[in-house]
Formats: structure tokens, C-alpha cells, sequence
């Protein structure tokens, strides 16, 4: 008699990916559920969701149907798993410019994630960086340090975070991928670099302002850990935050490096939200790092808000928050 054989193959299809979805169709497909937020709505809630796969992320409003009170979408909120992957059924409508899903009877989906062996791993990873380039970009920075008291802080400090090459920079507003904290350290130390040396006269110190920007966000790496195919927000993100978690990764290493240059270091890190942050930037290398940062951060966010535009259409940008267009 033959055998009953299990199949190893997934079972589940995934024919829709984000990059894929417009207004006016029907969506059933299993996607990443990055986040779940409960919000307000005239007369109740309904459940915010960013959902992605390997070609992007979007953004899913659950509203249940009439049946379903708030009590019961505040439980769908809770048992939501972020990182697991959700089968979501709904329909895709454009709003504010915006490609949404918009789920009603497909609640029901929600209260289970798909069994992982019934998936293809490759059909929910979304990380558009180029890891292997960021590595050899932040590499080729790091050896244009002189000082080698600062050169070694810089390594020890990174060696020290062994989350830095495939955490997230954000929860959801820049570089907010696998691999996006490296790309964005990457983008910000090239900008700072390319701003300093545009400024006639400024005789910043290059080795103090490569090292503040290496290691402005170094403490993200810790904010983050990996569940299922995504990255969660750890308490630290919110509780303690990451330019204080960055100063002891910085103190911890501190031996070796002149303390006057560790001390401005230091400040880079700690200043590098500039105007609105707790410390504010009182040199030109900390100001430096600070513009880079905030560059680094508001175009990739543009970027990604005016990605899917034809020519001459614009919309309110889900990541800035700005209005963009497309010409």
C-alpha cells in the first residue's frame, strides 16, 4: 500500500505583491504584517496595518463589518502578531493619493497567521539595500580616519553591535528595511563628508566628524530584534531611546581616543536630532552630521513616497507627510 508523502512545497500562492496592488481590485493574498495600530474612527476603531513583501510595503485599514463592535476590533488588534504573515482579503482604493487595502469580511483571516511551512520564505523579505555594497561604503569611510585611537573606537563600537548590518533605521518612516540602518549610517557620514568639504574655510575636524556620523545611530542596533520576517520595536526604542543607548555603546569604548575628540564625539551622537532633540549641536561637525542625518532620512522617505507616480500625478506622501509629485 502506498504511503501518504507530505509535501515540503508551500501551499500557499502568492499570485498579488504590493507593487502589484491598485485601486479597484480585489486583494487575497498572504503579505508581513510589519505593525498593527488601533485607531479612531467616527463612532468606533479600526486597525491600521503596514504590510509588506519582498517588492515593498503598504499600508492595510481593517474595518470590520457592521457586526464586528469595538471590543471585538480592539481583540483582532492584540492577537495581530507583527512580523507573521496574515492572509489579507479586501479591496484596494486609492485615498489621498494613497494605494490602500481596505478590509471588511476579511477580518476573519486576521485572527490566525499562515503556518510558516505552508510559505515561500523568498516571497516576503523586503530588503531593497545593497548589503555587501553598504559594507565596503562604510569600510571605505571608515579608513579615511587618521587618528588611530578614533579609528578603533569607531571598530570596536560597531563590532559591539552585532545588529547594526540587518536592523531597520525606523519603525516605518525611513529605511525602515532589512539592512536599512547601515544604508542610512552609509548615506548620512557620505553626506556629512561632501557637506564639510563644501564649506570654504570651515577647518572641521574630519576625523571627529566620520566617527560622529559612523556612530549616530549606532544604538539602534539594539532598539530592534528580528520576529518572523520583519523587525519589532523593543521598549528600549521608546523607553530609553537610542542616542542614550548609542552614548554607553560610545563610553564602554572609550579607552585609547584623546577624551577632548571622544568628548565631541559624543556630541555628535548626542545633538544629532538637532533642533529637536533634548541636546543641541554647538559645532559645525555636530551641525554637519545633524543636516546629513535629516537629508538622508526626508529623501529616502520622498523617494519611496513618489515611487509608483506616473508622470504628472503627485499625492500626500505616507512617509514624509508632504505633498510630492512626479513629473
Amino acid at each position: 500500500m502506498d504511503g501518504f508523502c507530505k509535501s515540503s512545497e508551500p501551499v500557499f500562492e502568492k499570485t498579488v505583491f504590493v507593487e502589484g496592488i491598485s485601486g479597484g481590485v480585489p486583494v487575497d493574498a498572504p503579505f508581513v504584517v510589519d505593525a498593527a495600530e488601533l485607531r479612531e474612527k467616527r463612532g468606533g476603531k479600526y486597525i491600521l496595518l503596514n504590510i509588506s513583501d519582498r517588492t515593498g510595503r503598504g499600508t492595510c485599514k481593517v474595518w470590520g463589518t457592521p457586526d464586528h463592535g469595538v471590543e471585538q476590533i480592539e481583540a483582532f488588534c492584540r492577537a495581530i502578531l507583527p512580523g507573521e504573515v496574515y492572509q489579507i482579503q479586501g479591496y484596494a482604493k486609492v485615498f489621498n493619493g494613497t494605494c490602500e487595502v481596505n478590509v471588511n469580511d476579511g477580518i476573519a483571516s486576521l485572527a490566525t497567521p499562515v503556518r510558516g511551512d505552508l510559505l515561500d520564505p523568498s516571497w516576503f523579505t523586503y530588503a531593497p539595500a545593497d548589503g555587501d555594497g553598504v559594507r565596503r561604503g562604510l569600510a571605505r569611510m571608515a579608513t579615511r580616519i587618521e587618528d588611530p585611537g578614533i579609528s578603533s573606537l569607531v571598530s570596536r563600537v560597531m563590532n559591539d553591535a552585532p545588529g547594526f548590518f540587518e536592523a531597520p533605521a525606523a519603525k516605518v518612516r525611513h529605511h525602515a528595511y532589512t539592512g536599512g540602518l547601515a544604508e542610512h549610517t552609509l548615506e548620512t557620514v557620505e553626506i556629512a563628508a561632501s557637506l564639510a568639504g563644501a564649506v570654504c574655510r570651515a577647518e572641521m575636524d574630519t576625523d571627529v566628524l566620520l566617527a560622529g556620523a559612523l556612530l549616530h545611530d549606532i544604538g539602534k542596533a539594539s532598539c530592534f530584534r528580528r520576529q518572523g520576517f520583519s523587525f519589532v520595536a523593543l521598549p528600549e526604542y521608546t523607553l530609553v531611546g537610542h542616542t542614550v543607548l548609542g552614548a554607553a555603546a560610545l563610553m564602554r569604548h572609550s579607552a585609547g581616543v584623546d577624551p577632548s575628540r571622544f568628548s565631541h564625539i559624543l556630541h555628535i551622537l548626542m545633538s544629532h536630532h538637532g533642533p529637536h532633540g533634548e541636546v543641541q549641536p554647538r559645532t559645525p561637525e555636530a551641525w554637519a552630521v545633524h543636516f546629513a542625518d535629516n537629508a538622508s532620512a526626508f529623501l529616502r522617505g520622498t523617494c519611496d513616497d513618489v515611487d509608483g507616480l506616473a508622470p504628472g500625478e503627485g499625492r500626500q506622501g505616507a512617509r514624509t507627510g508632504k505633498q510630492v509629485y512626479r513629473f
